[in-house]
């Protein structure tokens, strides 16, 4: 078995087979086999009540962390709803009644959360003084660049600009953004 902590050897943080159980344990770094002790503390796993939204529906689900986390908005994890698994990512964390940015994990009454593994992405197409609009299911990970020929709904067009969940409107050619972060792509007729 091996752990990953601080080496006083390497003086950095490396991976370390444990040479003897006990209290404390006996470690040697895989880097350069400086073997020291230490006591190993093995942090409980929890499961945080999780609220998944994915577009207009949600559920509740929830998330293993280790009492040793710090969760922030923004982060991503593995959320289990039923017998269902999705990546989704941090919106919201709730600390008893008050909302927070950060909260250590043993803190955390309930985690806010949106599905992006997969995402619908909208988009404008402007064809003249016409704007239509188009929608599709694609993976959270799928990138859209500007100044490329992309499709989405069944529909090619280049893509002239992309404007993001967190208000950031991207123009520059050639810059891209994945899809669970944007809000809605626009786009002209090639």
């Amino acid at each position: 078995m091996s752990i990953s902590i601080r080496c006083p050897g390497c003086e950095e943080e490396t991976d370390h087979d444990i040479v003897r159980d006990g209290s404390p344990a006996t470690v040697r770094c895989c880097e350069c086999d400086h073997i020291h002790r230490i006591t190993i503390t093995i942090p409980a796993i929890r499961e945080i009540p999780a609220i998944v939204s994915s577009e207009a529906e949600s559920k509740k689900g929830v998330i293993e962390l280790t009492d040793d986390e710090l969760v922030n908005v923004g982060d991503t994890f593995v959320a289990d709803v039923g017998d269902d698994i999705f990546g989704v990512e941090v919106t919201g964390i709730e600390i008893g009644p008050a909302r927070r940015r950060r909260a250590s994990v043993k803190d955390i009454t309930c985690l806010w959360t949106r599905v992006v593994d997969t995402v619908i992405v909208r988009a404008s197409l402007h064809k003249g003084a016409t704007t239509i609009p188009l929608y599709e299911a694609v993976d959270g990970e799928t990138a859209y660049t500007i100044g490329e020929i992309t499709d989405v709904g069944g529909r090619q067009f280049r893509v002239t600009r992309i404007k993001m969940r967190d208000g950031q409107v991207i123009r520059k050619p050639g810059s891209y953004a994945e899809a669970r972060f944007i809000k809605r792509i626009y786009g002209e007729r090639s």
